[in-house]
């Protein structure tokens, strides 16, 4: 049965099993925005969060960024990694506890969280190749919350979402276009909503929000193709599973407006696979949030 969408908002953002981002995360991202803020402010507010800093520190030392020395606190990883760095690897370590403790018969959280962070892997490394101004560290964080908008639906809305599952059950078709006969909207939509309440940066929301029609968007392009093209080769790769086995076509709209080519792609598809094979520890970090 179709929903109003403003209704489901507000269902969804009044329900207790709305997951929340803890608030030294909401703090590092209000710092990130200020030109006072400095590596000795934000190393102490992540360090305010023992089981964080333990995370962060983990990741920091671990072979995905292969610093040849022992960083022994948060505010030496800022000074030797730069604040983006450090601010993706906090964000991500607190994003994969969203659904901690939980469990839904509906997506496969661990296989969730692994696509999510393939995308995120493979929308860097395409950020990397395209050589423009977004920072790669950026398109790894807007490739890692992408599909959140599933998982809030899954947890938020089980009942109404399990009817999306059952259509797809019945008409084999990606399960964003199951949402929208069944739901009346998606979780890109979704996504957007939970993204502005957590007071996201815009470039994010944009990122879930058009991760699936990239030409769409008029600001941060870059961003959402960059994601786009992560969901599809973290799709190809076979990492995880997004909750459903149909893969969209590359937007060709989006292709040409990047002038690229099938050796773009070879190349990307390189440095995807040696990114999965130094990122161990970020799928650690999956497997001990169950």
């Amino acid at each position: 049965m179709v929903m109003d969408s403003a209704k489901a908002r507000r269902k969804i953002e009044s329900t207790q099993d709305l997951p929340t981002l803890p608030t030294v995360i909401g703090k590092i991202l209000d710092m990130a925005n200020s030109p006072m803020t400095n590596a000795a402010d934000i190393g102490r507010v992540i360090e305010q969060d023992q089981a964080l800093t333990a995370k962060v520190l983990k990741l920091v030392n671990s072979a995905y960024y292969g610093f040849p020395g022992q960083i022994r606190s948060v505010q030496h990883a800022i000074v030797i990694l730069g604040f983006n760095k450090v601010k993706t690897i906090a964000l991500a370590a607190s994003v994969f506890d969203l659904s901690k403790g939980r469990d839904s018969n509906l997506l496969d959280l661990p296989a969730f969280w692994e696509h999510s962070l393939g995308t995120a892997l493979a929308a860097k490394v395409v950020a990397t190749k395209l050589g423009t101004a977004l920072q790669p560290e950026d398109a790894f964080v807007g490739g890692l919350i992408h599909d959140l908008g599933k998982l809030i639906l899954a947890l938020c809305l089980p009942k109404e979402y399990g009817d999306v599952f059952e259509w797809l059950l019945a008409n084999p078709s990606t399960i964003r276009k199951a949402e929208r006969e069944v739901l009346g909207f998606d979780h890109a939509q979704v996504g957007d909503w939970i993204a502005e309440k957590w007071r996201l940066p815009m470039e994010l929301r944009n990122a879930s929000r058009l991760h699936h029609s990239p030409t769409q968007a008029r600001d941060d392009r870059e961003m959402v193709f960059c994601v786009h093209m992560g969901d599809i080769l973290a799709r190809g790769f076979g990492i995880g599973s997004p909750g459903d086995a149909m893969m969209e076509e590359v937007n060709l709209q989006s292709w040409q407006h990047f002038n690229l080519d099938v050796p773009f792609l070879d190349d990307v598809s390189g440095l995807l696979i040696t990114e999965m094979k130094k990122a161990g520890d970020f799928f650690d970090l999956i497997a001990q949030s169950r």
